[in-house]
């Protein structure tokens, strides 16, 4: 098999190490795309170097790597996204030419972009991947460089580590008990583990708290590892998770008739839902798709194509009372007049179209308004 020739597959047949291995060995040029449900990563190689990656997860962001990191506030991300739109320059450069974020530190958030990017798909048993030719991607003195080899070494290393995580945290629904006497003192309450242990106090689960964080999974977990090990928190049992309910082709056909009536979301729900009960049912897969796009298409002509502010409706104190997850309570404390719906879409803890279809649901509960 030619390297840079096109070649797809899935994960159950050709795990993602094996990918990765066949394309170090023959240090191909080529583009690598993985996508599994909603979210899909592209790196791009260069004789078996990474040169580039972009991804549709929003916690692999330059942008909110650089906040979780302490390089970056919220607002000065703000403002780098507008002089961005307004220079269509990179945004690592428009950081590096205002002064936020020195070149070096913008060097090595790209490197562990690149690395977050594929590490992650290390993970999946289930997804798909295609390999296709691609020209060198330009240079530019803030790029990054990290070698197919190298990730394909750190992910054998992550993966022994994620058992020792697994093991320490079985269920993301699991909460934490902070041991006030060995919790560290002193500290910095907007540093990652200041706002873990804050959001641990608050009796958040280990999936809110990563919501809340923005952060990857490794990068939550290593920290919760570490502080579990140093007796500063431990696991409390996880809440009752609901059962999937059975019936792929009677949810199936739910989204076939919720398509047909335009109840695009009722449609994506349906799909979705059949496809957790069985993940091989492609007419599932493709129709969930072609509701995703619609949806995305009639909510981003509804709230982007003109820069609308959202204000909540009702007092800020009242938000934690909400039948809402982390990421809409996130959203809702976001909602301040000050913020369009394009900048929560690029700085929220979740993809564009789940921001649309909170904000959509915010409106039609008439606790959010938009000027």
């Amino acid at each position: 098999m030619r390297a840079g020739a096109e070649l797809m597959g899935s994960f159950s047949l050709m795990p993602l190490h094996e990918v990765v291995e066949f394309l170090a060995r023959r240090k191909a040029t080529a583009a690598l795309t993985c996508e599994r449900g909603a979210v899909r990563k592209t790196c791009y190689v260069v004789e078996g170097v990474i040169v580039e990656s972009s991804s549709n997860d929003p916690r692999e962001y330059l942008g909110q790597l650089l906040i979780n990191f302490g390089h970056l506030g919220e607002a000065e991300l703000a403002r780098a996204f507008q002089t961005q739109q307004q220079t269509k320059s990179r945004l690592g450069r428009v950081l590096v030419t205002s002064g936020l974020v020195p070149a070096e530190v913008i060097r090595d958030t790209l490197a562990i972009k690149i690395r977050e990017t594929l590490l992650d798909a290390f993970l999946w048993e289930s997804g798909f991947f295609r390999v296709e030719a691609s020209p060198p991607r330009p240079t530019d003195e803030l790029d990054a460089r990290v070698a197919l080899s190298d990730v394909a070494r750190e992910a054998e290393f992550r993966a022994s580590a994620w058992r020792a995580f697994r093991a320490a945290f079985p269920s993301g629904g699991a909460t934490l008990e902070v041991d006030e006497g060995r919790a560290p003192q002193n500290l910095d309450p907007t540093s990652v583990n200041g706002r873990i242990l804050r959001l641990a106090r608050e009796g958040k689960t280990l999936d809110e708290i990563a919501v809340a964080l923005h952060a990857t999974d490794f990068h939550l977990y290593q920290r919760l590892y570490a502080l579990q090990s140093q007796g500063a928190v431990r696991t409390l049992p996880a809440r009752p998770e609901h059962p999937v309910e059975p019936g792929a082709e009677a949810r199936l056909d739910d989204a076939r008739a919720h398509f047909a009536a335009g109840r695009l979301a009722d449609a994506e729900e349906a799909a979705d839902l059949a496809l957790a009960t069985d993940p091989s049912l492609a007419p599932a897969a493709e129709l969930r798709d072609r509701a995703r796009a619609a949806l995305s298409a009639d909510l981003g002509n509804r709230f982007l194509a003109q820069p609308r502010r959202p204000t909540l409706l009702l007092p800020r104190h009242e938000i934690g009372r909400l039948p809402f997850g982390s990421m809409e309570k996130w959203l809702l404390a976001h909602c301040d007049g000050k913020r369009d719906a394009a900048a929560l879409v690029r700085l929220g803890p979740a993809s564009e179209l789940e921001v649309l279809k909170a904000l959509k649901s915010f409106v039609d509960r008439r606790i959010v308004t938009f000027a």
